[in-house]
């Protein structure tokens, strides 16, 4: 009878640690204790038998600017249907055979194109291999990337695959110079670029999207809002807000494609959201509750979406950061570096800018000389105008400009200013008159508009002086304004004749923003960004935005 009893009780006990196996995959960290969970599979519904137990001192009562934390209760309910896999790998097939087709094609027609034009014989089944398989170890074909960061790992693809294709070639063959395959492979990232745009756009035509939630309608998730609204290559259809202050309820807090992105209810609604929206990915942009139970909301949410990322409290750290993860280990380190400390990466910023800088001038001196022309003919005076500023170092040196006001500009202020005084206290304040500034001559409003005046510049560049891309050429004034963390930042790089603040509103944002956004570029300065910077600055200045 005793043996019987015994059996009996190492059954119940298998039972029982069956129950809690699945219970152990919610555990985000040693806090979360007696998890007790019992799941039933019936025609795809899940039956919650027994609550999650959570530390009464770490989560239940954990309260945000003296306010209940809702949120808490996605923890104690599940969804009442399974995610359909089935629709999830239809979904990522179509996304893999598109961008996997667009390749091909951008290889055929590279191929077609640099025989018949460039002679250039290559390949076709042994390059698309080599394309294929490297832009599937780059996560090409099965991730969503911004524009640039896509168009940077096609690059790398490109460039990987020529020098692989020549050494393979050169080995076989009298092939001697890697340049003879170089048409070929430009080619393809210039088409590859273009098909992966076209694939996108037609995979969000026909459905095929990443559908986004976004829980938390703070400062947090509308800057997650305005920063996938800025990319929409990204192909992210946010489906709206979730957030428990009931005065943000069914209110429009921004735009997405021309549509307003509503607060559709509380966080307690999550599941339902998810069923009838078929949400792919859930953002927490919640920082304030804390780690312990944003890592707990996330590994439970983790089981019935595609993905659940997490928006962290990390104002101040550079967005470049590196992750460091340990086999085992719940463990993750953040690498944060400062490139411009450097030398090597100073001295390849320091060429690249001479180099591109010297083409530039060899390309812009007969524009140079028609707007000194210009100049002369429509007003009397110098055809150049400097001004003092601060560079590298705190040194000091004469920003050179194309003139564009009347030599008696002060003049003109003031009696704009007798005629005018309302406009003296807007332009104390913003050092903009209010319409067509009168100081402007007709030549000078248009070199402005297109920013022609600043083409000078690249001479300050060909000095030393000046770079490319960089923060603001600060004046004296401006630098003494400045707090010390800004200066301490600027002592690694020279002044830019484009920047964030260029390409980020030119003339429409304060003083203050444009100062936080060159420390942005400071902090993540690439070389990479640099080239991002100089191409997306092309495109303001023939949209003339922000100009002034």
């Amino acid at each position: 009878m005793e043996e019987v009893q015994e059996i009996q009780k190492q059954k119940n006990n298998i039972e029982k640690t069956q129950k809690y196996q699945e219970a152990e995959s919610l555990r985000a960290d040693d806090n979360l204790k007696d998890i007790e969970v019992v799941r039933e599979k019936s025609n795809g519904v899940l039956k919650r038998e027994t609550e999650i137990l959570i530390p009464e001192k770490d989560l239940v009562n954990e309260n945000v600017n003296g306010k209940s934390v809702e949120i808490l209760e996605i923890l104690k309910s599940v969804p009442t249907k399974l995610p359909e896999k089935d629709k999830v790998i239809f979904k990522n097939a179509i996304f893999f055979f598109s961008f996997a087709f667009s390749d091909f094609f951008s290889v055929l027609i590279s191929h077609l194109i640099s025989r018949n034009f460039f002679g250039v014989s290559v390949d076709l089944f042994l390059s698309f291999l080599l394309i294929f398989l490297i832009s599937l170890i780059s996560k090409l074909y099965s991730k969503n990337f911004a524009f640039w960061d896509e168009v940077l790992r096609i690059f790398r693809v490109s460039i990987t695959s020529c020098v692989i294709y020549y050494l393979f070639e050169s080995y076989h063959s009298r092939v001697s110079s890697i340049l003879y395959f170089l048409p070929f492979f430009t080619l393809y990232l210039a088409f590859s670029i273009l098909f992966r745009k076209i694939a996108r756009e037609i995979l969000w035509v026909v459905g095929v999207r990443r559908r986004v939630l976004i829980v938390g309608a703070g400062l947090g998730g509308q800057k997650v809002l305005r920063a996938i609204a800025s990319e929409k290559h990204l192909g992210y259809d946010i489906i709206g807000f979730l957030d428990d202050d009931k005065a943000k309820h069914f209110k429009s807090l921004g735009k997405f494609r021309g549509k307003d992105v509503l607060v559709l209810g509380s966080t307690c609604e999550i599941w339902n959201i998810i069923e009838e929206s078929d949400v792919d990915e859930v953002i927490l942009a919640v920082p304030s509750l804390g780690d312990k139970a944003l890592t707990a909301i996330a590994a439970h949410l983790q089981k019935f979406v595609s993905a659940v990322t997490i928006v962290p409290d990390m104002f101040g750290l550079p967005v470049n950061v590196e992750t460091k993860q340990f086999l085992g280990e719940q463990t993750i380190l953040l690498s944060v570096r400062n490139n411009l400390a450097n030398p090597l990466n100073r001295l390849i910023k320091d060429t690249f800018d001479l180099v591109l800088a010297s083409l530039i001038f060899i390309l812009i001196l007969p524009l140079f000389l028609i707007i000194a022309i210009l100049i002369k003919l429509d007003s009397p005076g110098p055809i150049i105008f400097s001004h003092e500023r601060v560079g590298k170092g705190g040194k000091k040196f004469k920003c050179y400009k194309f003139r564009t006001m009347y030599v008696d500009n002060e003049k003109i202020l003031e009696e704009h200013f007798k005629k005018y005084p309302e406009d003296r206290e807007y332009f104390l304040k913003t050092g903009k008159i209010p319409g067509r500034d009168p100081r402007v001559t007709r030549l000078g409003s248009f070199l402005r508009k297109f920013s022609l005046d600043e083409l000078p510049q690249i001479i300050n560049v060909l000095k030393g002086d000046m770079s490319l891309v960089g923060p603001r050429a600060l004046i004296e004034d401006e630098v003494r304004q400045c707090q010390d963390y800004y200066m301490e930042w600027a002592k690694y790089i020279k002044p830019g004749i484009t920047g964030l603040a260029q390409i980020m509103g030119r003339a429409n944002i304060s003083h203050i923003d444009k100062n936080i956004l060159s420390i942005w570029y400071m902090k993540n300065w690439s070389l990479w960004l640099d080239i991002i910077i100089i191409f997306k600055t092309i495109k303001v200045v023939l949209k003339t935005e922000g100009a002034y």
